[in-house]
C-alpha cells in the first residue's frame, strides 16, 4: 500500500501528538508532545501548514510528520518525525519533500541550506541523512536533573532581587532573552510575535514560573520555565539568560537553583532543558555543576541547496 502526503489539519492534533509520542516512545520510552503542543506548531506565525508541512499516511494510519521553517531565509530548518519501526520509504518520501519544498523557497539564491535535527539514537534517520549528502556539523543536548535529595540554596549576587513575572513584563523578558543569547551559535533575533506565540500562547501558561532577576530597576537575567508539554511531573527551563553586564557573578546558577526549588515545591520529579554541546558561554558546564546530566543528544545535519 502506497504512502500519501497531505497538509496537517487542526482536527488531527490528537493523532499527531500520538504519532510524535510513538516516535519518542520507541527512542526513549518517553512522551514529548500533547494535542495542545501540536496545535502550537500548526498555528505559529512562522509556519504555513498548507504549504510547509506534511503528514505521511498509509491505509488511513499516520506514519510520519515533517515541517519546514526559515531560520532565517534562505536557511531552512526541518522537523521530521518517523517512528524507527516504520519502513525507510516513509522517511525518504518526507525528506525528499522537505528538500524539494526548501529548494522552491530558496529559488536558486546563494547561501541556501536545509538543516535537519536527528536524535542520536534514531539510527535510521541519521543513516538516511548521511547517505543523502548531509554533513554532521554539531550536537545539542537535553539535560535533566532528577530530584532525589537536597537542592543547594541559590546564592544571589549582592544587589540582586528576584521575582516572578507579571503580564507587563513580557516585552522586557523578550529583550533580555534576545540580548543574553547574542553570544550563542548562529543566533538570530526572533520577532516578538513569534517569540510570544511559542512562549506564552498555550493553555496552562503560568508567568509565576518566569523568574526575573533585577538590580536597581534593571533586568539582569531571566529564567523562563514551564511544566513539560506532555508530563507535568517534569519542569522545563525554556530560557536561562544573563545579560552581559551581570555575567560571571553566579547569577545564572542562582536563577537555575531558584527554579529547581520552585519546581520541587510544586511536587515535580525533576527539571530538564536544552543546550548547545559547544556552548560559547559554557552553559553545559554550569548545568553539570548543579547536578544535571545528559539524557539525549541531537545531531545537527546540513545540506547546501544552492
Amino acid at each position: 500500500m502506497s504512502v500519501e502526503l497531505h497538509p496537517p489539519r487542526l482536527d488531527e492534533t490528537a493523532d499527531l501528538a500520538a504519532l510524535a509520542n510513538r516516535y519518542s516512545g520507541e527512542l526513549y520510552d518517553e512522551r514529548d508532545e500533547s494535542g495542545e503542543s501540536v496545535k502550537l506548531w500548526l498555528t505559529g506565525p512562522d509556519l504555513n501548514p498548507e504549504t510547509d508541512a506534511r503528514v505521511a499516511v498509509r491505509g488511513g494510519e499516520l506514519m510520519g510528520y515533517a515541517d519546514l521553517g526559515a531560520h532565517p531565509d534562505p536557511k531552512y530548518w526541518a522537523d521530521l518525525r518517523v517512528p524507527p519501526s516504520e519502513d525507510d520509504d516513509v522517511r525518504i518520501l518526507l525528506l525528499r519533500w522537505l528538500e524539494e519544498r526548501a529548494s522552491e523557497r530558496v529559488a536558486g539564491r546563494a547561501g541556501g541550506l536545509l538543516r535537519c535535527f536527528a536524535w542520536s539514537v534514531d539510527e535510521a534517520f541519521n543513516r538516511l541523512l548521511e547517505a543523502s549528502g548531509y554533513e554532521l556539523i554539531r550536537h545539542s543536548y537535553r539535560m535533566q536533573i532528577e530530584f532525589g535529595g537536597d537542592v543547594p540554596e541559590p546564592r544571589w549576587p549582592e544587589g540582586i532581587a528576584v521575582r516572578p513575572a507579571a503580564e507587563g513584563d513580557f516585552e522586557a523578558a523578550y529583550e533580555a532573552n534576545q540580548e543574553s543569547f547574542e553570544d550563542s551559535w548562529e543566533h538570530t533575533r526572533d520577532p516578538f510575535d513569534e517569540w510570544s506565540h511559542w512562549m506564552t500562547s498555550y493553555e496552562g501558561f503560568d508567568p509565576s514560573l518566569w523568574f526575573l532577576a533585577e538590580e536597581g530597576g534593571e533586568l539582569a537575567g531571566v529564567c523562563l520555565c514551564r511544566l513539560h508539554e506532555a508530563d507535568e511531573r517534569l519542569g522545563f527551563v525554556r530560557v536561562l539568560g544573563v545579560r552581559r553586564p551581570w555575567r560571571r557573578r553566579g547569577l545564572g546558577r542562582a536563577l537555575l537553583l531558584h527554579s529547581f526549588h520552585e519546581f520541587l515545591r510544586r511536587g515535580t520529579k525533576g527539571v530538564g532543558l536544552g543546550v548547545d554541546a559547544d556552548s560559547l558561554t559554557g552553559a553545559d558546564l554550569l548545568y553539570e555543576d548543579v547536578g544535571m546530566r545528559i539524557v539525549r543528544q541531537s545531531n545537527i545535519w546540513d545540506k547546501p541547496l544552492s
